[in-house]
């Protein structure tokens, strides 16, 4: 990840920038994960879309970003 910058000659600015600059990468960070996690979880109620697909989507994708209690067909 590409560090910044950007330097301020008061160390109090500096430290408030820096402190400011992660809170912010880290809330797009979230909310980037949020929205494909979202998206994600609704490809199990994409029709041609069945277990043994959607098993492989979070094998190749990582399973964080579903929520396994989103499909519930007793196919268990």
């Amino acid at each position: 990840m590409r560090a910044n910058k950007l330097r301020f000659k008061n160390p109090a600015f500096q430290k408030a920038f820096e402190e400011g600059f992660a809170l912010g990468r880290d809330q797009g960070i979230k909310k980037a994960t949020s929205f494909f996690q979202y998206k994600l979880n609704s490809l199990a109620e994409t029709e041609g879309i069945g277990p043994k697909t959607l098993e492989k989507i979070k094998e190749a994708l990582g399973k964080e970003y579903f929520n396994d209690q989103v499909r519930n067909d007793g196919k268990d």
